[in-house]
């Protein structure tokens, strides 16, 4: 049952993945950048939006929630859209885990239209550390989780 279910979310998840509009154009530009060990943007990304998913699914069902996965996987799949290599300081701001939030999202709004809920998640995703930027929405509150998550494991099996 439980593996059922497994494959049938990665199916979903899938279908809803490759609907964004011009997926493979953001598959190559957060591809070339590294995140976390040797975790690339798009990887990661990917990593947060399926478990976005996976929670929102959970939390559905558990609570009687409702999602709107069209702004989850969105949000989740722009959260980190900074094209950058945020590990060389070239004249770039020091403390990226604060600004990085707001440059992912101006970037996504200029490439491609987010909507305003999307925004909101990208732009609170690294609460606690951005104190000021809570994330008030469900599927906010679920990718912050879920980049948290998915952060610390790419942290701790790079070596």
């Amino acid at each position: 049952m439980v593996k059922e279910k497994t494959s049938s979310y990665r199916r979903e998840f899938a279908l809803r993945i490759i609907q964004i509009k011009r997926y493979v154009a953001i598959q190559k530009l957060l591809g070339k950048y590294i995140q976390h060990g040797k975790t690339t943007v798009y990887i990661h990304s990917r990593n947060v939006a399926y478990l976005s998913y996976i929670i929102a699914r959970f939390c559905e069902r558990k609570f009687k929630l409702k999602i709107n996965y069209d702004f989850l996987v969105v949000g989740a799949m722009f959260h980190d859209f900074f094209l950058y290599d945020w590990h060389i300081l070239d004249g770039r701001p020091r403390l990226h885990g604060f600004h990085h939030p707001r440059i992912a999202s101006e970037n996504a709004q200029k490439y491609f239209n987010i909507t305003k809920e999307e925004q909101e998640i990208i732009e609170t995703h690294m609460w606690p550390l951005t104190i000021t930027r809570f994330p008030k929405t469900i599927e906010a509150k679920i990718v912050c989780l879920a980049d948290k998550l998915c952060s610390t494991k790419e942290t701790i099996y790079r070596f």
